[in-house]
């Protein structure tokens, strides 16, 4: 028969062929007491109104220049559309090359490279052979691509899509599904705080999320900044067309590689509902003691909310709004917290314009829910400690780095200075819930010089202030080398900013105004604290060391509940997450100060710690409440 057959096709004459080729071999195929029916067409045939099937199915999708061999069992998530759609996000530039396809085979050109029809259908066969007597096709779905010129199979692996509109559906969010039950897992040890060991995973989790042709991530990269090793694990999102990375910074590529796959599925889970469909609509004024007051977060300026240039408006509680439900600890019961305070992304919609500008603040990840929580707190004290030590010029304790126990934290910080000429120092940031945080800032040695930034600033938390300090440390090197290199082309607009505080709009500027000389001198207040060792600094060492991290986390949020602090916890695992045993969390408290980039969007209205902590503490503010508040230097 295929000497009957032209030797030059068309595009679609060579579709037409090939499935013709494939249904008369085999138009079924059996395995492990299954019958596989074969299914042959084109992307936009699986994707577009596509009934889903009944029984076990081989989808052949026909691509220019490939054939993708796609397993479906329909008792299990995971289908054709889910590949392609998890295709198109694994490619940052989907729309060009899906235009280009479109030209492409709307023109129906000649091929003259393909392999013959009846070539490819052989191929694919074989390879379908393979794909349904494996015994791994879960949780991970195998999909193979043969080349239609080579007819070389490669095979790729998929998350199924929960939001797939053929085999997904998200649950309702419910309240009852939001009640936090505690897991009182034993920890490792007393000051051990994740369950798992991230690099001895490394292998599961890139096979399970990195791939460059389907993958959750697209890409792991790999650089050396500030002493350390530095990976990014890239995601392209759903929406807007954005790719969100996540960064690692270790002193082994393993470690760093590890921890940017993990951050950058914690901001997967963070972005927008992924695990559970939003269902509860309406005024804050018709919800009662069902939801959470969000002005008790922090209210931007009055004037953010009157310029007509932003889309965020002030609070109404009679505007309807979109809620999602929450574990609050404080009443130990499911309390609804506003939808784009627990999704970062989700103000960017249409929609009612959002009240409250948010980032990942807050979010983090875990083996449990219990562990990722911890982390989500520790962040939010992180942030909270240096933004209320930065709008109040608090003197803060500066930390003599030769006192630390733990040698990794002398050895960081002169090696940031060895490599980038910079002054290093380190401030105790603690705040009055006494979960130890650390302010770390480099300084350039040159007063005056401009073709370098003049000062950038990071922070950690930890259980332990030494760690809390490292990982200050950590995250101020590699941004520290990579900013000097890019100041020079920054310099002009950090200026420009110094004169005009309202023209610091992105997370960038925040970073790139204090690159200024002119702004030197607004971080003197951190000169005027004393120096004291870290032993003296630690007020609890033995704090948050129970034999399981249920018990730490409940031991650090009665810190904050003492002060009539309310602890939420939006449960964000999606089915992705599950799929690698992790856990989720956005973690929001009442009454703590946010990070926000944009100075417009600064969120300090309405938290009267800002006036009560320094006293509390002992600490001496060098800022008047009534002075002009000044944008804040976190990178």
């Amino acid at each position: 028969m295929t000497d009957n057959l032209p030797t030059l096709h068309t595009w679609s004459s060579y579709r037409r062929v090939v499935k013709q080729h494939l249904l008369e071999q085999a138009p079924s195929l059996r395995a492990s007491g299954l019958d596989w029916f074969l299914q042959v067409g084109t992307a936009d045939e699986f994707t577009a109104d596509r009934q889903p099937p009944t029984e076990p199915e081989l989808a052949v999708v026909l691509l220019p220049g490939a054939a993708l061999v796609v397993p479906h069992d329909p008792r299990r998530p995971g289908c054709p559309a889910c590949l392609l759609t998890r295709r198109q996000l694994a490619n940052p530039k989907h729309l060009e090359v899906q235009a280009a396809e479109t030209q492409w085979t709307a023109a129906d050109p000649p091929l003259t490279r393909s392999a013959e029809p009846a070539d490819l259908a052989e191929a694919v066969l074989a390879a379908a052979r393979g794909l349904i007597t494996r015994d791994d096709l879960f949780p991970a779905r195998p999909v193979v691509q043969v080349s239609s010129q080579s007819l070389a199979p490669t095979t790729h692996r998929y998350l199924p899509d929960p939001l797939c509109q053929t085999c997904g559906g998200l649950p309702d969010d419910r309240a009852e599904d939001a009640h936090l039950v505690l897991s009182y897992r034993p920890k490792h040890g007393p000051r051990s705080y994740r369950y798992e060991n991230p690099v001895q995973r490394l292998d599961e989790l890139k096979d399970l999320y990195v791939d460059e042709f389907c993958g959750v991530l697209h890409s792991l990269r790999r650089d050396t900044q500030g002493g350390l090793a530095v990976a990014g694990a890239l995601m392209k999102l759903r929406r807007h067309e954005w790719v969100e990375p996540g960064f690692g910074r270790s002193r082994s590529y393993d470690e760093s590689e590890a921890t940017a796959i993990l951050e950058a599925l914690e901001r997967y889970g963070g972005v927008q509902p992924g695990g559970r469909r939003t269902v509860v609509e309406a005024p804050f004024a018709e919800l009662g003691e069902d939801a959470v007051d969000p002005r008790l977060f922090g209210a931007h300026p009055a004037s953010t909310y009157e310029d007509t240039g932003n889309h965020y408006r002030d609070f109404d509680a009679h505007t309807s709004y979109r809620w999602v439900w929450a574990h609050s600890f404080l009443h130990d019961r499911p309390r609804l917290v506003l939808e784009s305070q627990a999704y970062y992304y989700v103000a960017h919609d249409t929609g009612t314009a959002p009240y409250l500008y948010e980032v990942s603040n807050g979010c983090a990840l875990g083996a449990t829910t219990e562990e990722a929580a911890l982390h989500g707190l520790l962040e939010v004290a992180e942030r909270d400690a240096f933004l209320l030590a930065w709008y109040r010029r608090l003197s803060l304790p500066r930390l003599r780095p030769a006192t630390a126990r733990y040698q990794p934290v002398e050895a960081q910080l002169r090696m940031i200075e060895r490599e980038t000429g910079y002054r290093v120092q380190l401030h105790d940031q603690t705040m009055e819930n006494g979960i130890p945080s650390v302010w770390a800032l480099a300084r350039n040695p040159d007063p005056s010089a401009t073709g370098r930034p003049a000062l950038v600033c990071a922070a950690g938390a930890h259980p332990s202030l030494e760690k809390a300090a490292l990982n200050a440390l950590s995250e101020l090197g590699p941004f520290l080398n990579d900013f000097i290199a890019r100041f020079p082309s920054l310099a002009e607009r950090a200026e420009r900013m110094v004169d005009d505080f309202s023209l610091v709009q992105t997370m960038e500027d925040h970073s790139t105004l204090f690159g200024s000389p002119r702004m030197r001198h607004y971080l003197d207040f951190l000169d005027e604290g004393p120096e004291v060792s870290f032993a003296t600094a630690e007020r609890n060492p033995n704090q948050f060391t129970a034999a399981s991290m249920a018990e730490d986390l409940l031991e650090m949020v009665g810190r904050f509940t003492a002060e009539g602090q309310e602890v939420l916890v939006v449960d964000q695992t999606t089915d992705e997450h599950r799929a690698g045993g992790l856990s989720c969390v956005k973690v929001l408290v009442t009454g703590s100060l946010t990070m926000t980039f944009g100075h417009h969007l600064r969120r300090i209205d309405g938290i009267p710690r800002l006036d009560t902590v320094p006293a509390r503490l002992g600490l001496r503010p060098g800022a008047d409440p009534s002075e002009p508040v000044l944008p804040h230097p976190f990178p």
